[in-house]
């Protein structure tokens, strides 16, 4: 296989708080007729809420006057107009109640549905992906912004929609109310406003970037984890564990150094508007006993208003609390859309390919994986329908690339791949690869059971067929052997079976495919020798009549290919039979020499 070369991460770039506003709000956009009877719940939650606080100052009033009225003997308590009050609050309390969980039901599921969305959207986006961005990426991290960054995402909806919608309307509820009251102590109230936003905008500013870093070391370990179990037999063998164990816990503690200065910066904000809050109270204070003995307000006006510049307050120091949310949420949005914006691999063209008529005729291919590094160099080569071509060439030489090339899981830098005279590039890309059956030379098996594994070359399959494309690889008798034979479930790494018997269904799902061009990847690499020439007797009979491209280290196993492709630094230089390139004594012949010897 062509070494790929490594692709360093960028440099971490700033939040653009914009950009990931926009993004979040795109989100919303699509749930509009929620979102405004949520606002409109919330609306009415927060205004039954604030009136209650006015009542209930009239009622101390009404007991403070009752009081004086029975120490001057000239009256009584209006216990009536009490409980006729107190009843209207707590009815109002109910309402507001009943509001606030319609409101939360309603944007939970929006959020949900936002989560749901987004988890398809990126599923869709890593499958049509070009191979060159899907490498690019490490699979925790991709899996990290599937998982964790849309959950940030989710709760940072639910949690700093509810509370900003009801902080926003509460604040302009009750100034209305404060106002109401007395104006000179609701300006003073309102003062503290700006110094609270102050407040809140600089440690933001401060704190945004470590939100951001903490999930980008947050994407960075889960790779490593993900790594680190796929590959925890190898770190064994090797007596890596602590070398491992070190690259764990520098990641770790890049992520823990992130963490926490977020969380601390975020966690300022409370202290400093309790502080705010505390010197509010201690204004009213001041000028509501003054205004008392004035008498331009009474004690239950006082006691109402301590209850207002209380929900003044709450609402702002709601904001500041929820900001770390919504920084967690905004940095969550950009790593999403950052993947979501990668372009999706190109395919230009609608016209289908029915099959192959004549040949495949390889034309001055030239071909790297970056610029200026070239894999393949000016290849030609010319395939007949129905023939088997084998690539040989040491590791490296470009043998893999070439069948991507084929694929168009990569477009050439120059030259052609023609199918009966046909560019490639002027197919559909899906239906030339529904041309193709491939078996590679790492095993891919997904967890379900041996039977749907096989079946996924074609799903219309029967059981008959599937028990049949086993036989001819010589895997129904193992498979019978299982507890539970063609209905076993294949674990999370499918290692509950052996390496060889793995490939050997990975080749009997090829042949169930029934494609017209096979790709044989090293496909006998991972079984025994006994086992390979029964499983090369039955990829003779699998290969009749389909053109096959043959990628092999064991020369022993090409004899009977009808041409013989020698591969050396991306360039052919050697060409022809068996027979012909043990005549020409080069690289073919002093390698099989060499095989035969071992």
């Amino acid at each position: 296989m062509s070494p790929r070369p490594i692709k360093r991460k960028p440099p971490e770039k700033p939040v653009d708080n914009r950009k990931a506003i926009k993004n979040i709000l795109s989100l919303l956009a699509d749930h509009k007729f929620k979102l405004i009877l949520t606002v409109i719940c919330a609306i009415l939650s927060t205004a039954f809420t604030i009136i209650a606080p006015l009542l209930i100052g009239q009622t101390t009033t009404l007991i403070y006057e009752g009081i004086n009225k029975i120490a001057q003997h000239t009256g009584s308590i209006d216990f009536a107009s009490i409980f006729h009050i107190l009843t209207i609050v707590v009815v109002l309390y109910i309402i507001s109640s009943l509001f606030s969980y319609i409101q939360s039901y309603l944007l939970v599921k929006v959020a949900a549905k936002i989560s749901y969305d987004l988890r398809e959207r990126l599923m869709d986006k890593i499958t049509h992906l070009p191979m060159d961005k899907v490498e690019e990426n490490k699979r925790g991290d991709i899996l990290s912004r599937i998982t964790n960054d849309i959950d940030s995402l989710q709760h940072g909806i639910t949690q700093s929609f509810i509370q900003l919608t009801t902080a926003v309307i509460t604040i302009v509820g009750v100034f209305i109310m404060m106002l109401s009251i007395n104006v000179w102590m609701t300006l003073a109230t309102i003062i503290l406003i700006p110094i609270a936003f102050l407040v809140i905008r600089f440690i933001t500013k401060h704190s945004q970037s470590y939100f951001l870093k903490q999930l980008v070391y947050k994407g960075s370990l889960n790779a490593q984890i993900e790594e680190t179990f796929t590959g925890h037999d190898i770190i064994r063998a090797f007596n890596q564990e602590d070398i491992s164990m070190e690259k764990f816990e520098d990641d770790n503690e890049k992520w823990f150094d992130q963490e926490w200065k977020s969380q601390f910066y975020s966690s300022l904000n409370g202290p400093l508007m309790n502080f705010i809050s505390n010197f509010a109270y201690v204004l009213i204070a001041v000028l509501g006993a003054v205004f008392v003995l004035q008498k331009a307000i009474t004690v239950g006006d006082i006691l109402a208003f301590f209850q207002y510049v209380q929900s003044f307050t709450r609402p702002i120091q709601q904001i500041t609390r929820v900001m770390n949310q919504i920084q967690t949420a905004m940095a969550a949005s950009e790593r999403i859309f950052e993947f979501l914006d990668l372009d999706d691999e190109e395919n230009q063209s609608d016209k289908k390919i029915t099959g192959i008529k004549e040949e495949i005729t390889f034309e001055n291919v030239s071909f790297g994986y970056v610029p200026g590094e070239t894999v393949i160099k000016n290849l030609s080569l010319n395939v007949k329908k129905g023939e088997k071509i084998a690539i040989v060439g040491e590791t490296g030489a470009g043998k893999t690339t070439i069948v991507k090339l084929l694929m168009r899981f990569y477009d050439l830098d120059s030259g052609s791949i023609k199918i009966d005279g046909v560019n490639i590039t002027e197919y559909d890309k899906h239906s030339l690869r529904s041309l193709v059956g491939m078996v590679l030379q790492d095993s891919w098996l997904f967890s379900d059971t041996i039977e749907n594994n096989i079946r996924y070359g074609n799903l219309e399959a029967c059981e008959k067929e599937i028990v049949d494309a086993s036989k001819q690889v010589y895997a129904d008798n193992f498979i019978r052997q299982l507890p539970e034979g063609y209905k076993t479930e294949l674990n999370e790494d499918s290692d509950n079976i052996s390496h060889g018997q793995k490939q050997l269904l990975t080749i009997a799902r090829t042949i169930i495919s029934t494609k017209e061009v096979l790709i044989l990847d090293e496909a006998t690499s991972s079984v025994d020798t006994r086992t390979e020439k029964l499983i090369q007797k039955a990829m003779d009979r699998l290969m009749e009549g389909k053109t096959s491209f043959i990628i092999a280290h064991r020369l022993s196993t090409i004899r009977n290919a009808d041409k013989i492709i020698v591969i050396e630094n991306g360039e052919v230089i050697e060409q022809g039979n068996h027979e012909e390139l043990l005549a020409k004594k080069g690289y073919y012949y002093n390698t099989l020499n060499a095989q035969l010897k071992e």
